[in-house]
């Protein structure tokens, strides 16, 4: 086989790895969505449920749940002068959720970087 042929052979291996990978992380965060609404969840909990299962299967910068948890508590007072108490409750509780996957996330990018730290200190600096 040509250098070309090996490849292009293993582009195809990888792309099919990626692929499954990708079709299993849909298939959870469904099986995480149809639980929520086995146990009788209202559909903003099922989806908040259904994004922290995708976050933590597929991991993104912790700035961007912080973001989503600051848009949440920044709309909760407008809610509260407008007397929508009961949503203006369920908007911080999701602000809340939004808080604890920015930990979760944070947690996650320190110990990506302390393992990135062990791995270069072997090395020698160029």
């Amino acid at each position: 086989m040509t250098n070309s042929k090996i490849l292009n052979h293993m582009e195809k291996l990888d792309f099919k790895k990626i692929f499954i990978k990708r079709n299993i992380d849909i298939a959870i965060t469904v099986i995480a969505i149809l639980m929520g609404a086995y146990f009788g969840w209202t559909i903003p909990q099922m989806l908040i449920f259904g994004i922290f299962v995708w976050v933590i299967l597929n991991p993104v910068s912790s700035r961007i749940p912080a973001i989503v948890a600051l848009a949440f508590l920044a709309f909760t007072p407008f809610l509260l002068v407008f007397k929508r108490d009961i949503l203006a409750e369920e908007t911080a509780i999701y602000a809340y959720y939004f808080l604890i996957l920015t930990v979760v996330m944070a947690i996650y990018e320190i110990r990506k970087e302390d393992k990135g730290d062990k791995n270069d200190k072997g090395k020698p600096k160029s």
